[in-house]
């Protein structure tokens, strides 16, 4: 058969070449024979080639064919390859035919055949582009079955049949390097180099190459350099396809190509789950139609048509080959079933391939969380690429961890729910997060009515709002590595399946710190109301806030009496909406509906901090907001510092008595005719507490256990009504309306003082029923170091004398009432207070006794007013050693002056002279013992008896409007103090006085001490001698400490800044010196008739006025004024003094007891 027309136009050409044109040969010319075979014959090179001709039965075919070319492997060519083909190598063996199936052996034949033109090539191309040969190789897509009949007839020409389109394979050769090579690429690259020259026959010519030409393989093994990373995603399946489908034209993108995809979209295509898009790209750059689309059939402006039904559009320029928008890198690569060209990106059409998040989620390990969302149906929020999501996906490993316990069924609603959960409208890059922001979720929830679940972000950057590494946390599971942005699809890996919420209680149980409401809820027949009201918002006090509501109010409420008052209150907790945070801390409402029917009033102080102030309670009752955005199924969780109580619950004393189970003082109450206490109600109208204003007064009750009355008979107790009217006006405190307004600033404190019927503290004094008919009605409270209970005991003002037995108790608890304004309420004691009647000299009796080592005290004090007065007691001793050691060298020569001779001495000056000159300095310290022994008692019981006087005025003044004395009261005060004072200063003057005169004017040194005074004094006139001057001493001591003490408070207030509890030591020693010189200012008269009556002899003076007759008479007016420059000058240090001891004493005792 004579296939001349198919040689093409280029190689026809090349006929025209001139032989002198080419190379020159190694080998000797050959001799011209008839046959292509009588060539190989005659050349030792191709014994080896004959040999597998004849093999192959081609022999006759060389012989028949007429005007051919054969590009023919030498023997080094043919042993090269044998080395690394089993077929060849088999071919030259002897026993080779186990290899060879069929008579024609025509996998051998094929490959010949590859070697052979059906046309004459005169001459080699002497440039360097390459030309395109026509072999007689005719593909085909599999071998026939072999068979052992022999062949049809001789010679065996191949037919025109092949999966080229019926075309045969086609053959490059150029020149290169002046050697002529066949077999390159389109570059003229690679190839097998003709190294014999031309050996021409009379039916066609023969060229010896170096080795044997490589048939074209299928398309997807062509080890092309520039395809690794198709052959690494290619499957067997598309493998396969491109094997076996015949007249394929590829248009095949280059390794660059793909990286331009985004690594994503590479990861994806590099996964098990991308053989359907794999297929489609494929299909996009596969042309399959009658023929194979070789360059040489490009055309301008042709279009071809995909497998997938693309269009591909070839433009043809003069220096390049476009397909569509991708140049053609290089063209015409020739495989077995078609050809390969390699062009530089992607035949993809916008659009026309669909990159679904789903596919992502797949080739990222989400495969389980993909199954997950098929199970429910929820296929379309992975699938839509239009619309803007952010995906929270668990990855396998992730979701593995729960497959066993911990995730609802497949198919389910629960699981449904769930997955909703994870998807979040809208693209949500780190940047836009914000820490504690909200996010709407596609979970739509019954229980907000419909609207859309949010999930609370969590962010921690430290505060760099571009850094690029931001921990983020989403309904509190962690993100995972690093977010991934996909076209309108943002993912975060999460470290746990997020959990939709649930309904509220469920959602608070796991906080240990709210059991307590939460077992008040489920004690009510609330929980499952709440479980399942729509959109609201529930505000949970943690356990504290029931002790900070006082005990008794907390045990009302959880008592099972009381379940109606306790379901006010937890209504009162939930607010008609769901507000979340932002909503409550910056925007504009203030009042919020409750589902109890109330309001909670909202402030907002401007600090962060968010106030709620209850509908009801008591007066200023309000909770701090601390906003949590603990989400539910049907709104929000918040927590609140304390309870809040609305108006609707009314709390009485009554109520909270039952809670104190005090049903004995209950009787009591109801007994005495105080019921209308209980109630919280105005007295009777018409009866006596009526008729004394008490209608508009609140209750604070003290009220003692039942264990308080075992030691009573109680049949007698009730009897007598009087008796009992009075013990229960002891425990009766008439509570004054809240001072406090809504206004006042938030404090934890006042938030605990608030809870109280009274703030009683470490000082609280309030008077009872009892006050106004009983100076010991008042009560006191005071902070015990004992913390066991509730650190406070209570006690009645001044009582004393009962060893503790019935004028103290222990506070358990108490309970504010709502009742009567909001103020009052219960206190809750371990011991009935019986009222208190102590004998006279007990109520205002102190320091009786004066000896030598001090005083010691009537009556052991071991309450609260018996340790006050000791510290009065003691200061005042402190104060008057102070003044003896300061003053006794000025008193020393103010006495002198006053009871000396005239003429004696010029002036004070000449007093200490001459007593320096005659006794030295000690002699000015003359008779110091008997004033530090006596003053000492004489300033400790001064300084008693001045508190007990201003304790006295306040008893007397019990409607007073101010807590401080006046300055009238204050000198009424001082002169009290002088009473009992002197009945120690009198004699301790007269003693002191003797000692200071003897041996002046040269008289004897009469006695030799205190002592001796004493018993010569007795033994001249006894007792009566003892006390001479008490009435001047009185005469000068009244008027003086009404001034002494009244200017010390007065100036000490001046000079002290207000609210100050520092000791302030100027302020001290200038009222104290001040005070001194009031006193001595007019105390000097009486204080020299006291002084002529204490040093005269017996039956000088018959008594103080005769004194100052005979005194004026004698020495004129002028002599009562006598020693006042010394007295004077002794006032200010000595008193100063005085008031810095006592003051700087009473201060070490306060802090210490």
């Amino acid at each position: 058969m004579h296939l001349l027309g198919c040689i093409p136009l280029s190689v026809l050409s090349l006929v025209s070449l001139v032989a002198s044109s080419q190379v020159q040969w190694a080998r000797p010319p050959t001799v011209q024979s008839s046959t292509l075979v009588d060539i190989l014959n005659a050349d030792e090179d191709y014994t080896l080639l004959l040999s597998l001709l004849q093999r192959t039965r081609l022999i006759p075919t060389l012989n028949k064919l007429n005007g051919s070319t054969f590009f023919a492997p030498t023997n080094d060519a043919v042993e090269h390859h044998s080395l690394t083909n089993g077929l060849w190598r088999d071919a030259l063996t002897e026993n080779g035919f186990s290899l060879f199936a069929d008579n024609v052996q025509e996998r051998l034949r094929q490959q010949l055949f590859y070697h052979l033109l059906n046309y004459t090539l005169p001459t080699l191309p002497t440039d360097s582009t390459p030309h395109v040969l026509e072999t007689l190789h005719f593909p085909k897509p599999y071998v026939e079955p072999p068979t052992n009949e022999p062949p049809p007839s001789p010679p065996w020409m191949p037919l025109p049949q092949s999966t080229l389109g019926n075309k045969p394979q086609r053959l490059r050769i150029t020149s290169r390097d002046e050697e002529s090579w066949v077999g390159v690429n389109a570059f003229g690259e690679g190839g097998v180099k003709i190294v014999k020259e031309k050996a021409a026959a009379d039916n066609g010519v023969v060229y010896g190459v170096s080795e044997v030409l490589e048939l074209p393989l299928d398309l997807v093994v062509l080890q092309q350099p520039s395809l690794s990373y198709f052959r690494k995603v290619v499957t067997p399946s598309i493998q396969k396809l491109l094997n076996t489908t015949p007249e394929l034209t590829l248009f095949m993108p280059v390794d660059s190509a793909w990286q331009m995809l985004d690594p994503l979209e590479r990861l994806y295509l590099e996964s098990e789950f991308a053989t359907d898009d794999l297929n489609r790209i494929v299909n996009m750059h596969a042309v399959v139609e009658r023929r194979v689309k070789w360059s040489d059939s490009f055309k301008p402006a042709v279009n071809f048509t995909s497998v997938e039904g693309t269009k591909l559009e070839i433009i043809v320029s003069d220096d390049k080959i476009k397909v569509s928008d991708a140049e053609l890198v290089e063209p015409d690569i020739y495989a077995s079933n078609g050809v390969l060209h390699l062009v530089s990106s992607l035949l993809i059409p916008p659009g026309a391939l669909q990159l679904t998040p789903e596919k992502y989620l797949l080739a990222l390990n989400c495969t389980s969380f993909i199954s997950l969302i098929h199970s429910v149906n929820l296929t379309h929020l992975i699938n839509d690429t239009e619309t803007e999501y952010t995906i929270l996906a668990p990855k396998d490993d992730v979701l593995s961890l729960f497959e066993d316990d911990g995730l609802p069924k497949k198919g389910t609603e629960e699981l449904k729910k769930l997955l909703q959960y994870h998807f979040i409208p809208g693209k949500w890059l780190p940047k836009k997060l914000k820490n504690g922001m909200l996010l709407e979720t596609v979970l739509q929830d019954v229980g907000l009515d419909g609207g859309r679940q949010v999930l609370d972000v969590e962010v921690d950057d430290d505060g760099k709002q571009a850094s690029v590494q931001r921990n983020v946390r989403f309904g509190g599971a962690g993100s995972i590595g690093d977010h991934l942005e996909i076209n309108n699809t943002v993912i975060y890996f999460v470290s746990r399946p997020l959990e939709a919420p649930s309904d509220p209680l469920a959602m608070a149980l796991p906080s240990l710190e709210l059991s307590s409401f939460l077992a008040a809820i489920f004690s009510t027949s609330l929980a499952e109301m709440l479980k399942t009201t729509p959109r609201t918002t529930v505000l949970l006090p943690p356990n504290s806030a029931f002790k900070r509501l006082g005990s008794l109010v907390s045990d009302h409420l959880l008592a099972a009496s009381s379940k109606s008052d306790l379901e006010h209150v937890i209504m009162h907790h939930i607010i008609d909406g769901v507000e979340y945070s932002q909503n409550l801390v910056e925007g504009s409402q203030r009042t919020f509906a409750t589902l109890e029917g109330s309001d909670l009033q909202l402030e907002r102080p401007g600090n962060g901090t968010v106030i709620l102030s209850a509908s009801g309670g008591w007066p200023s009752m309000k909770s701090e907001l601390f906003p949590k955005n603990m989400l539910t199924n049907t709104g929000v969780i918040h927590q609140v510092s304390d309870l809040m109580i609305p108006r609707s619950v009314e709390l009485n004393v009554g109520k909270l008595m039952k809670a104190a189970k005090a049903t004995t003082m209950v009787s009591m109450v109801v007994k005495a005719g105080f019921d209308w206490i209980l109630n919280g109600t105005a007295p009777p109208e018409g009866s006596q507490w009526e008729q004394e204003g008490l209608s508009g007064v609140s209750w604070t009750l003290l009220c003692p256990t039942d264990d308080a009355f075992k030691q009573y008979n109680l049949t007698s107790l009730f009897e007598n009504v009087d008796h009992l009217r009075e013990i229960v006006s002891q425990h009766l405190v008439p509570t004054p309306p809240s001072s406090s307004g809504g206004s006042e600033p938030f404090d934890m404190y006042n938030v605990i003082n608030n809870n109280r019927p009274l703030p009683f503290d470490e000082l609280g004094t309030y008077t009872t029923l009892l006050s106004p008919s009983s100076i010991y009605g008042d009560i006191v409270f005071k902070e015990l170091e004992d913390k066991t209970a509730t650190g406070y005991m209570v006690g009645i003002k001044g009582a004393r004398g009962t060893n503790g037995k019935a004028d103290w108790a222990r506070v358990l608890s108490w309970g504010r009432a709502t009742t009567g304004g909001g103020t009052g309420g219960v206190i809750q004691i371990d011991r009935l207070l019986d009222p208190y009647h102590p004998l006279w000299w007990i109520a205002y009796g102190g320091p009786t006794v004066v000896g030598v080592m001090g005083i010691a005290p009537a009556v052991e004090e071991a309450k609260n007013s018996a340790l006050e007065n000791a510290k009065s007691f003691i200061a005042g001793g402190f104060g008057g050693a102070s003044a003896v050691l300061v003053g006794h060298p000025f008193d020393l020569t103010k006495t002198r002056l006053q009871t000396a001779a005239p003429g004696a001495y010029t002036g004070a000056l000449d007093v200490v002279r001459k007593t320096l000159a005659r006794d030295g300095v000690t002699g000015l310290y003359r008779g110091m013992v008997p004033p530090l022994l006596g003053v000492t008692p004489i300033f400790a019981v001064s300084f008693w008896a001045y508190d007990a006087s201003k304790r006295l005025i306040f008893s007397f003044t019990p409607n007073r409007t101010s807590e401080s004395l006046s300055t009238a009261e204050l000198a009424t005060a001082g002169f009290l103090s002088a009473i009992p004072a002197t009945l120690v200063t009198a004699p301790v003057e007269r003693a002191k006085v003797l000692l200071q005169v003897q041996g002046q004017g040269g008289s004897e040194q009469k006695y030799k001490g205190v002592f001796d005074v004493m018993k010569h004094l007795y033994r001249e006139g006894g007792i009566r001698s003892i006390f001479r001057g008490t009435g001047a001493t009185l005469a000068r001591d009244g008027p003086g400490s009404a001034a002494y003490f009244a200017t010390y408070e007065v100036t000490k207030n001046m000079l002290t800044t207000k609210g100050s509890s520092e000791l302030n030591l100027g302020a001290v020693i200038m009222a104290g010196g001040t005070a001194g010189v009031a006193m001595w200012a007019i105390a000097i008269p009486p204080d020299v008739l006291k002084s002529r009556l204490q040093s005269a002899p017996t039956g000088t003076y018959s008594g103080f006025l005769d004194c100052a007759r005979k005194t004026i008479a004698q020495d004129g007016v002028a002599a009562l004024w006598k020693g006042f420059g010394p007295a004077m000058t002794r006032a200010f240090p000595a008193n100063a003094a005085t008031f810095l001891g006592v003051e700087a004493s009473r201060k070490f005792m306060d802090s210490m007891f």
